[in-house]
């Protein structure tokens, strides 16, 4: 985003200096005109006249100059500040929303090995699914490039948009077990959690913040998601192997 601040205020530099050399042209024109009317004895007696011109206006233009100038990084350390101050606080509740992931995705629907019903029959959920409200954050989103912004916006549709799958799935899978419906879920925001963790690595690089990498042998949340999703799609696949037996 700074080198496109950047990259615009060269471009009005370069127009501040045409209409100066333009403003200095039609000076030079009118003095010359000037002298051949009044048909002036040294060829060089119009020159004070020229460098008086020249020069009121090469002040003009380092007033603007210099107020542009102080505009600008004003601009550019307001944008700065912004972004670190809404990479902070917007990290901090993508990490918890992460969190949440990976908790969906060892939810299965059983407690201690036995199913959650109340009844000790029927799976049921035993962690609610992570919520995100980008918009209740106060912070500038129009510091963020678009599809970083959009990235992180979106996230609240694409929550809604896996429920309704679910929802689809609960609703013709089979009781007491709902085994379709849990691998769905657990699937589901095993995969989202790893591309929101992509949207936290994306916006810490944006803003210039370390990044945080895990030791060898610490707990790795990007690595549990991972294998999570592919437990879950080798017992589908196992499962399905099996329904094909004859």
């Amino acid at each position: 985003m700074i080198q496109d601040i950047n990259s615009g205020n060269r471009h009005l530099d370069h127009g501040i200096r045409s209409r100066l050399y333009d403003k200095v042209s039609l000076v030079l024109i009118w003095v010359i005109s000037r002298k051949e009317e009044n048909h002036m004895a040294s060829d060089w007696s119009f020159v004070p006249s020229i460098i008086s011109a020249a020069s009121g206006l090469l002040g003009v233009w380092m007033g603007g100059r210099l107020t542009w100038k102080r505009e600008s990084l004003r601009e550019n350390e307001r944008i700065n500040k912004e972004s670190s101050y809404l990479a902070i606080l917007v990290i901090a509740h993508l990490d918890r929303f992460i969190n949440g992931c990976v908790q969906v995705s060892f939810d299965d629907g059983t407690s201690e090995g036995r199913p959650a019903g109340s009844d000790g029959i029927y799976h049921t959920t035993t962690v609610k699914v992570p919520a995100f409200s980008p918009l209740e954050l106060d912070v500038d989103w129009k510091v963020l490039p678009a599809d970083l912004m959009y990235g992180i916006l979106n996230l609240p549709y694409k929550v809604e948009q896996l429920a309704n799958h679910l929802s689809g799935v609960s609703e013709f899978d089979d009781p007491p077990e709902y085994t379709e419906y849990f691998w769905a879920r657990q699937y589901g925001f095993s995969v989202l959690g790893l591309e929101v963790s992509e949207l936290v690595r994306r916006l810490r690089q944006h803003a210039n913040l370390p990044t945080e990498e895990p030791l060898k042998g610490d707990w790795n949340r990007d690595e549990i998601l991972r294998e999570q999703g592919d437990k879950i799609e080798k017992a589908r696949a196992a499962y399905e192997a099996r329904m094909k037996l004859p």
